[in-house]
């Protein structure tokens, strides 16, 4: 009987392993897997190359460190297919060093727990998350370490990480704020300590927004009036809203069995300052996903990584007694692997469709409108908007019911070539009267779709036109 527990043992070890390899494997498949990775960079690219500060080369409602990073990181990594897949790992082995040494734990152990939070959060798709997360925990071991041994700088540097935080994601500030008020509120740090933070927060965006402030004519508030104005008609309904927080009480479920045990010891509130500074983490991460209004699956991982972590204390608390609470979590990592698998391999297949090279042969440096198409193809092509709003779906955000009308004006000022969603006349995804103009101005030089499926509408297939 102990034979045949310990052989089943090993054999799910080494099926888990082998999964998680061919999970992984798969997201070198292809350039991306995340869409909005890839318009990060285009940013930074008119930041970088052109000079041009958010937003008048493309917009979008992100605060701009993300575009400097994200264009940094394509500069310097020079494997295209998995290179946001990279940028993640590198961020998850940085928080797990970072970790274990502070609160010490294994550090290979504390690597596997990051894991399956981050199968379960699409923590290797690359979003923002992979850069908030260790800006995050860096932050807080810095106010940890500075409390215990009354260390100002600290504080200090402490201040500028969460300005940088911040303007990567500015959900970071839903997060890190409480926990430094907590700080003070709560009579753990001094005055001076609390206000040193304070100024170092200060000066940290005084050196961000610096370009802005010496660029002067109203750069700084044209670039925040953008993002107001977008954020106004994205904000989520409340039906979405509602959505948003069922679905992340469903993701917080099978944390449960270990969470129950964590915040039902009393340490956790009252005694060890990094263990209730990680509880704070994970509850301000829990009401950032809330407050998203947004039920994308990356932002989940702002709660599952602190929440791993958590589980990992009580598992090792516990000297490994409680395996079995962790069940859950493994069965739905598991599953979550097996689609993403299937997931990535489907959209290597769609990808090889694109074609990038000849679309860049065809276009060279010419402008390309795009109307409500495939942004990543201005990313794998290197491509030229005409339109500082590029990404798919953001014109009709902003403009509303006068989407159409925008396209339209764009149109009369005749781009080069105009990028559209294949079948997307058929499909009604194009306004009737832009198809028009189009067919009527322009002719098709390229398109990408699956033939078997002529008519389908999908966001890597699309059409290009030249101008008659």
């Amino acid at each position: 009987m102990i034979k045949c527990k310990l052989l089943i043992r090993k054999f799910s070890i080494l099926l888990m392993f082998a999964l998680s390899f061919f999970y992984v494997l798969t997201f070198f498949l292809s350039p991306f897997t995340d869409w909005d990775s890839t318009f990060y960079p285009l940013i930074g690219k008119g930041i970088f190359r052109y000079h041009i500060l958010p937003y008048d080369y493309i917009f979008d409602h992100k605060p701009y460190l993300v575009y400097v990073f994200y264009y940094i990181w394509t500069q310097v990594e020079p494997i295209l297919n998995g290179r946001f897949a990279i940028l993640a790992m590198v961020s998850m082995v940085s928080v797990a060093f970072m970790f274990s040494s502070a609160y010490r734990t294994d550090k290979w152990q504390t690597l596997f727990y990051l894991s399956i939070g981050g199968i379960i959060g699409d923590y290797l798709g690359g979003n923002t998350e992979v850069l908030q997360i260790p800006l995050e925990l860096s932050v807080i071991l810095m106010l940890c370490k500075g409390v215990q041994e009354h260390k100002i700088p600290l504080f200090f540097l402490a201040g500028i990480v969460s300005a940088i935080a911040v303007n990567i994601n500015y959900l970071a500030g839903c997060v890190l704020s409480p926990i430094i008020l907590y700080l003070f509120l709560g009579r753990v740090c001094t005055v001076v300590e609390f206000l040193t933070c304070v100024a170092g927060g200060m000066i940290g965006l005084t050196g961000i927004f610096l370009p802005f402030l010496i660029a002067g004519h109203g750069k700084l508030a044209a670039y925040f009036d953008m993002q107001h104005h977008f954020l106004q008609h994205y904000g989520g309904a409340s039906d979405e809203r509602m959505y948003t927080f069922a679905l992340v009480a469903l993701y917080i479920v099978p944390l449960c069995p270990m969470l129950v045990l964590w915040f039902g010891r009393r340490d956790v509130c009252w005694g060890n300052l990094r263990e209730r500074l990680l509880s704070l983490w994970f509850v301000f991460s829990v009401v950032a996903a809330i407050l998203s209004g947004h039920g994308f699956y990356h932002y989940f991982s702002l709660f599952l990584i602190p929440g791993m972590l958590i589980c990992l204390l009580v598992h090792r608390d516990a000297g490994g007694a409680l395996s079995w609470r962790m069940m859950p979590l493994y069965l739905y990592a598991a599953f979550l692997m097996v689609s993403g698998i299937v997931s990535n391999i489907n959209d290597m297949k769609r990808a090889q469709l694109t074609d990038p090279a000849r679309v860049s042969q065809i276009v060279g440096h010419q402008k390309v409108l795009n109307i409500n198409s495939d942004h990543s193809l201005y990313y794998l092509s290197d491509m030229e908007t005409f339109d500082p709003i590029l990404f798919c779906g953001q014109i009709e955000i902003y403009f509303g019911p006068q989407a159409a009308d925008h396209y339209l004006d764009d149109l009369r000022q005749r781009p080069p070539f105009v990028l559209m969603p294949h079948a997307g006349c058929i499909n009604h995804t194009v306004a009737p009267q832009v198809c028009s103009w189009v067919k009527d101005h322009y002719h098709p030089v390229y398109e990408a779709y699956k033939g078997k499926d002529p008519n389908r509408n999908n966001a890597r297939y699309y059409n290009l036109y030249k101008i008659n």
